[in-house]
C-alpha cells in the first residue's frame, strides 16, 4: 500500500466521522421535538386470570403550553370485556422527570378491563387530536394552533385460564366475596307482600360477575328481581356490592324452606376456588284475618249443641241454627243476585276482598279451576288457554295487586270501600268475564 493510497482512506474515514457526527445530531433534534409532546400505555397486571380485573391507563406527557384534546379514537378491544372509569371534570397535570428533563403529564383515559379468553391479546390503536398553541408572533399577531395526532404504543395482555377443573356453579366470580341472603320477616299471611334480600360484598369482578338465582316454592307468586350496584370510587380492583331484591306473595298456608344460595368464586391470590353459601330461611305462612274471623263465628254454636244435652234447649238451639241458616241463605241469594247484575250497592260490597272473591268466580266460571291459588304465571297461562281477550289478561293482573296492596296495607285504619276508579275497572272485567262464560 503506497502512501497515497493511505492519505486517501485517512480523508475518507476522517469525512466519514464528520457526516456521521452531524447526523446523529440531526436525528437527535428530531427526536426531541418529536417527545415534546406524546402518549404512554400502562396496565396495572399484563398476567391476569380470565375474568379477574385490571386497569389500563393512558397518560399524556407535554412540555410546552398544556394541549387541547378536540378528539380521539377508541381502542380495539377484543376478547375483552371493558368499562370506561369516570372521566375527571378538569383533568389535572403534575410534573415529573423524563431522562433528566421536566414534563408534565395527565391521564387522560382509563378502562376497567375483563379478560374473557386466555392467550395473547394486544390493546391497540388509541389516539388522540390535540390543538397546540402557540405563542404571539411579531408585532403581537396571533398563530393558528398547530393540529397533530398522538397513538398510545400497544399493550399485550397474556390472560392465565383458571385452575382446573372449574367447579360447577362458577359465574364469573374472580375475587373475595362474601354471600347473604335475607327476609324482611319470617311470618306473613296468605297474599302478604314479603321481600327477600340477596347481597353479595367484596372485592373484584363485581362488574361482570351473575348472582346465584331465588328458588321459590310453587305457590310464591313474585316480581322480577331489582338489582343495585354500590360501588367505592376509584377503588382498584372494585369493591362494594350487589343487591338483589325480589317482592314476593305466598298464595298458601303452610311452612316453606327457602333453600341456601350457593355460589363459586376464584382467589387470583391463591389460585383457588371457593365455595359461598348463605344461610337457608324457613318462612311460616298463615291463613289470612277475615278466614279465621269466619270460623270464629261458627265455633260457638257447634259447642253450644255438644254441651246441652237438654232437648228443651235442643230444641232451641236447633231453631236459632235453622234461622241462622235462612238468614245466610237469603243474603247468599242476594249476593249472586246482585253478582249477576254486576252492580255493586253497599259499602260492604265493594270492600277489597269482596271483589276480590268477585273476580275469583266469574274466572271460575269461565273455565279456570281454583285461581285463588294459583301463582301469577300459572293465572297467566289459565288465561290464554281459557281464551280470555287480550285486554282482559292485561288488566285483571294490575287490579288484583291493587286489591292486594289495600287488602295487605300496613295502616292499622283500613277503608272498607275500595275507591270508584278501581271498582270500576272491576266491573268492566266482571262483565268481561259474564260475557265469556255465557258464550
Amino acid at each position: 500500500m503506497t502512501r497515497g493510497v493511505v492519505h486517501i482512506l485517512y480523508r475518507v474515514i476522517f469525512l466519514l466521522v464528520i457526516l456521521f457526527t452531524c447526523v446523529s445530531d440531526i436525528v437527535g433534534a428530531q427526536v426531541n421535538r418529536g417527545n415534546k409532546i406524546f402518549l404512554a400505555s400502562s396496565i396495572n397486571n399484563s398476567l391476569p386470570y380470565i375474568g379477574q380485573e385490571i386497569l389500563l391507563t393512558y397518560t399524556l406527557f407535554f412540555k410546552d403550553a398544556a394541549p387541547k384534546i378536540s378528539n380521539e379514537t377508541a381502542p380495539m378491544l377484543r376478547g375483552i370485556w371493558a368499562k370506561e372509569t369516570v372521566p375527571e371534570r378538569y383533568i389535572q397535570s403534575k410534573e415529573t422527570l423524563i431522562q433528566g428533563e421536566p414534563f408534565r403529564y395527565a391521564v387522560v383515559k382509563q378502562f376497567r378491563l375483563v379478560p374473557l379468553q386466555s392467550g395473547k391479546i394486544t390493546v391497540s390503536g388509541y389516539s388522540i387530536v390535540c390543538n397546540l398553541p402557540h405563542e404571539q408572533g411579531n408585532g403581537g399577531q396571533e398563530t393558528t394552533d398547530t393540529r397533530i395526532r398522538i397513538t398510545a404504543p400497544d399493550v399485550v395482555i397474556s390472560p392465565l385460564a383458571l385452575t382446573e377443573p372449574v367447579p360447577e356453579g362458577f359465574s364469573g366470580a374472580v375475587g373475595t366475596f362474601q354471600l347473604e341472603l335475607s327476609a324482611d320477616k319470617l311470618n306473613v299471611k296468605v297474599g302478604e307482600p314479603l321481600s327477600l334480600k340477596i347481597l353479595l360484598t367484596g372485592t373484584g369482578s363485581l362488574l361482570t360477575l351473575k348472582l346465584p338465582d331465588l328458588h321459590l316454592p310453587e305457590s310464591f307468586r313474585q316480581n322480577p328481581p331489582e338489582i343495585t350496584t354500590a360501588l367505592q370510587a376509584n377503588s382498584l380492583p372494585t369493591k362494594g356490592s350487589i343487591t338483589t331484591i325480589i317482592t314476593a306473595w305466598p298464595q298458601s298456608e303452610g311452612d316453606y324452606q327457602i333453600p341456601a344460595l350457593r355460589t363459586v368464586a376464584f382467589n387470583p391470590e391463591t389460585r383457588e376456588f371457593t365455595t359461598l353459601f348463605s344461610k337457608p330461611l324457613s318462612i311460616t305462612v298463615t291463613q289470612t284475618p277475615q278466614t279465621k274471623t269466619i270460623t270464629s263465628r261458627i265455633l260457638p254454636l257447634s259447642a253450644v249443641t255438644k254441651q246441652n244435652a237438654n232437648l228443651s234447649l235442643l230444641l232451641l238451639v236447633t231453631t236459632i241454627a235453622l234461622l241462622f241458616l235462612m238468614t245466610r241463605a237469603v243474603t247468599i241469594l242476594a249476593k249472586r243476585k246482585k253478582m249477576s247484575t254486576g252492580n255493586v250497592q253497599t259499602d260492604s260490597d265493594t270492600s277489597p276482598a269482596n271483589l276480590k272473591q268477585l273476580l275469583f268466580i266469574s274466572l271460575e266460571k269461565t273455565g279456570i279451576k281454583s285461581p285463588g291459588g294459583l301463582t301469577r304465571m300459572e293465572l297467566k297461562n289459565a288465561m290464554q288457554e281459557t281464551g280470555l281477550p287480550d285486554d282482559v289478561q292485561s288488566a285483571l293482573p294490575a287490579v288484583l295487586d291493587s286489591l292486594d296492596r289495600i287488602l295487605y296495607s300496613p295502616t292499622e285504619i283500613k277503608e272498607n270501600r275500595t275507591p270508584d276508579s278501581i271498582t270500576t275497572k272491576v266491573n268492566t272485567l266482571l262483565q268481561a268475564l259474564r260475557a265469556k262464560a255465557g258464550s
